[in-house]
């Protein structure tokens, strides 16, 4: 699947540029990978990963000027299709809250993997893969600015903008490409935003 959405995001001239760089680096989202013994994530991994749905989805985000250095701010691209519809070619407005909370939720996750690799790295943990990340959705506010249009590729960004004891707030913008998809130029359209705040439980080391 990781190298399905890659390939496929490399064949569309736009985001081809995006992903060019040598200094970005890639992704498969974690919530993306079916959980079959535990349910974990089935509607992110299941019921929104179809062909007429989410077929395609990749983090990527600039490289990481060391392997301990923090990376808050991540970018989020999602091929959505008709399947994921409220009004006829037009994403559903829930569908867009969703993808806004778990394109944050992939921010945090991504933190944790780091924090878990640097922590084998020093010889504090062992293993290769983090635990999932213990961080909970307390609010998410979005603000709906112009329909995103179905089928058709979005660009999410997010960023965590603060930490206060427990709680993370983080803030995200969904765009779409105005015009032709093939086109290799043109605007990305801010079609919604959203702000939210996370809440760690006690003990949690994110």
């Amino acid at each position: 699947m990781a190298s399905t959405s890659h390939a496929f995001f490399t064949s569309i001239p736009w985001t081809s540029r995006l992903l060019a760089s040598p200094s970005v680096r890639t992704a498969h989202p974690f919530s993306r990978t079916p959980k079959p013994l535990t349910g974990e994530d089935s509607l992110i991994a299941g019921t929104l990963a179809t062909s007429s749905t989410i077929p395609h989805c990749l983090i990527y985000y600039p490289r990481p000027c060391s392997a301990d250095a923090e990376v808050n701010a991540i970018h989020v691209l999602l091929k959505v299709e008709d399947g994921c519809n409220g009004y006829p070619s037009i994403l559903h407005g829930g569908i867009t809250a969703t993808i806004i909370d778990e394109a944050m939720g992939m921010l945090l996750q991504l933190q944790s993997e780091r924090l878990h690799l640097g922590r084998v790295a020093t010889g504090h943990a062992s293993g290769e893969i983090a635990s999932g990340v213990e961080a909970f959705t307390k609010s998410l506010n979005v603000e709906f600015k112009s329909p995103i249009k179905t089928p058709g590729i979005i660009l999410v960004k997010v960023k965590v903008v603060e930490r206060k004891g427990r709680g993370i707030k983080m803030v995200a913008t969904v765009g779409q490409k105005v015009g032709q998809e093939e086109e290799l130029d043109g605007e990305v359209k801010v079609c919604a935003t959203g702000e939210a705040i996370y809440v760690t439980p006690r003990g949690s080391k994110l």
